[in-house]
């Protein structure tokens, strides 16, 4: 059976900026050259019908970018920045434990890496674009793409999963991206996750059809040839890769002067770990001041409120386990 690969997409925000410490390294040439483009069939489709929801933007891809090839997207979660209200009400409820899709053990359709463990997920790091435009000044991305996966790895009440970190080498001359063109050639994954980066808001804007985009990651799973989810095991669609964008067109910090990048890249991470949104939103007005409120309060909250959720809440940690309590199943 020929085995192909369906997208699914989850979205979250994030911002990059300069890249001087990777010139100082060395790369300052292939961080002018490496250039995100969206291409022009996407740009052709937005601009005659924008989509702004999640099945629009799916169906606009499908039938554009993804049209003839052997993946597509099948849903999409977006994480946006809230907007306060002036009524007393609930904004949003969501109660996604985890999602549509599951990484499979042992699975060798997706040893894109060549490292032959299959009982770990693999995450690339694209370092020229791992600079985000700080509020006080550029933020190297890096240590907190590591602070966060550690605390998915080791913090919860489940660990027995391991997630390993590879930077992606530019020498090989593949597009590190399946959407975006980078003027590379095209190929396969390199890793089970590829942290695209930082990317300006104007691609946020083209492909998403808005710029309120804090992050998206993007998840693909195998079809088979009549365009159908592979379930290999519990129902779900077995996971091929998944793709992870942050939006550059915010002031980041590492704390509440911007937007806070440990709680975007935390919730970002917690997506391609197969995790969905949790937890209701409500907006209570006194005196014409309103305050926003999530309960139960995790770092899966569906929509940026201003606060830190750099930290695992319980239900963050129970629905870890329940992706991943098991793992590796028989």
């Amino acid at each position: 059976m020929k085995n192909r690969i369906l997208a699914t997409l989850a979205i979250f925000t994030l911002f990059i900026s300069s890249c001087t410490e990777m010139d100082e390294k060395g790369e300052s040439h292939l961080v002018q050259t490496l250039t995100p483009k969206v291409p022009e069939a996407v740009k052709i489709a937005q601009a005659t019908n924008k989509r702004v929801t999640a099945e629009g933007i799916k169906g606009m891809l499908n039938e554009t970018l993804f049209a003839g090839k052997p993946y597509q997207i099948s849903s999409i979660c977006i994480y946006k920045n809230v907007e306060k209200q002036t009524t007393v009400e609930t904004i949003d409820q969501q109660f996604q434990s985890t999602l549509s899709h599951r990484w499979v053990p042992n699975d060798t359709r997706r040893n894109w890496n060549g490292d032959g463990n299959l009982n770990d997920i693999d995450f690339t790091y694209l370092a020229p674009f791992a600079t985000a435009n700080g509020f006080d000044g550029p933020i190297n991305a890096i240590p907190v793409y590591d602070a966060m996966l550690s605390k998915w790895e080791n913090e919860g009440y489940c660990n027995t999963v391991s997630l390993d970190i590879s930077v992606y080498d530019l020498s090989t001359g593949i597009n590190p991206s399946l959407i975006l063109d980078f003027g590379l050639t095209p190929g396969d994954p390199l890793s089970d996750v590829q942290v695209l980066g930082f990317v300006p808001p104007e691609i946020m804007e083209a492909v998403l059809g808005s710029p309120n985009v804090l992050g998206v990651a993007f998840a693909f799973v195998f079809i088979d040839e009549n365009g159908n989810p592979i379930k290999t095991k519990r129902g779900k669609d077995d996971k091929a890769y998944s793709e992870v964008w942050f939006n550059e067109g915010y002031p980041w910090s590492n704390s509440l002067n911007g937007i806070n990048i440990q709680s975007v890249v935390l919730h970002e991470f917690g997506h391609t770990l197969n995790l969905g949104h949790f937890g209701i939103l409500q907006s209570f007005t006194t005196n014409g001041e309103t305050e926003l409120v999530y309960q139960p309060v995790n770092t899966m909250n569906a929509l940026y409120i201003g606060e830190y959720r750099n930290f695992l809440g319980p239900n963050d940690k129970g629905n870890y386990c329940e992706a991943w309590g098991s793992w590796p199943w028989n």
